[in-house]
């Protein structure tokens, strides 16, 4: 025969068993809302490292790249320095080089035979010759002499204000034409192609 006893013990294994299914179930389900989220936790950490990541390499090429402009731009510098330096010096020893040229005794040949030249090549007419002051004094007779030869052309001599080493420059009378064989000339020539030996030794 089943006592009160009993159905009250019965009743609360019942009660026991319905609460310790239904924790089961809440925990159950507490722990797979838990890894849902915390699985979406992960997933945003992982987008957030790989953001970041992406950040931080994009910016060590930003600044990678900086660092390789600025050195070219250093490089292009010093090239140019350089190269500037390189022709100055160039242009200074061909400049002392036409100094002593002209002090030498090849000079008068060289003097006497591109004055001839350029008397050969012009037409009659008025012109001046401008000459620096040493030639002028050293030569006059020479070019006179030389002048003699050309009677139909009307040359005077003048001395330049400008000391362009030696050699001569002509102009015609109304200053259109212009002849220049000054030794000046010849250091602005050699100007471009000291600049490019000096391009072709940099490259």
């Amino acid at each position: 025969m089943t006592t009160i006893e009993d159905k009250m013990n019965l009743f609360t294994r019942i009660i026991h068993d319905k609460v310790n299914e239904e924790k089961k179930e809440r925990l159950a389900a507490f722990s797979l809302d838990a890894e849902k989220k915390m699985n979406v936790e992960k997933e945003k950490i992982e987008e957030l490292k790989k953001n970041l990541q992406r950040d931080i390499k994009k910016k060590a090429n930003i600044k990678a790249n900086g660092i390789v402009a600025k050195e070219k731009l250093n490089k292009q510098r010093e090239m140019l320095f350089l190269k500037d330096k390189l022709i100055k010096d160039a242009l200074e020893c061909e400049r002392e080089r036409l100094i002593e040229f002209v002090k030498s005794l090849e000079y008068k040949m060289y003097f006497i035979s591109t004055l001839k030249k350029t008397l050969n090549e012009i037409d009659k007419g008025h012109y001046y010759i401008f000459l620096v002051k040493r030639d002028y004094e050293k030569f006059q007779s020479e070019i006179l002499g030389l002048l003699r030869e050309y009677p139909d052309h009307n040359v005077e001599m003048k001395i330049s204000k400008e000391d362009f080493i030696g050699g001569h420059i002509l102009k015609d009378y109304d200053g259109k034409f212009r002849i220049d064989n000054s030794m000046y000339s010849v250091l602005e020539e050699s100007k471009e192609i000291i600049g490019v030996k000096v391009m072709e030794m940099l490259d």
